[in-house]
């Protein structure tokens, strides 16, 4: 069996996986078919470190963050697959040098059996930006995790 990981940065030219979403769609309550899954953004969490006080990294809200990343084809695909929603986080990414972006954004985090993928976004264009994918060890404790 062959594992494979994908960190890296998607331009404005290769986001064709990613689809816009209406920025008026932050009502935290909104509950959505996702595929063939019902999603209660409601009940998706702000994983820690989190900070209400100092929340700048968090612009709407969780249920915002998730409604965009899901409108992208490939976290559909992984809730199709049966992976499991974690929540949203703070997540950077590894960036060349002279990179015009933060690196860093709020993102969803979607676990499957092997493997952990954040889809950042950004809140104010509704698209998914960038990926970052943390391939799991296969062992029986959760916490034994390394990334490539």
């Amino acid at each position: 069996m062959i594992i494979g990981s994908c960190v890296g940065c998607i331009g404005q030219e290769s986001t064709g996986n990613s689809s816009k979403t209406s920025n008026d769609s932050t009502d935290a309550s909104v509950s959505e078919d996702v595929g063939n899954l019902s999603i209660n953004f409601s009940a998706i969490p702000v994983l820690p470190p989190y900070n209400e006080s100092e929340s700048e990294w968090l612009k709407t809200n969780a249920s915002h963050v998730a409604q965009i990343a899901l409108n992208d084809s490939r976290a559909k695909q992984m809730t199709r697959e049966g992976a499991t929603i974690v929540g949203v986080v703070y997540s950077c990414h590894p960036t060349p040098e002279g990179y015009a972006g933060s690196g860093c954004a709020p993102a969803l985090r979607i676990r499957s059996e092997n493997r952990i993928v954040d889809f950042l976004v950004d809140e104010e264009e509704g698209i998914v930006v960038e990926t970052v994918t943390e391939i799991t060890s296969n062992s029986k404790f959760p916490g034994e995790w390394f990334q490539i």
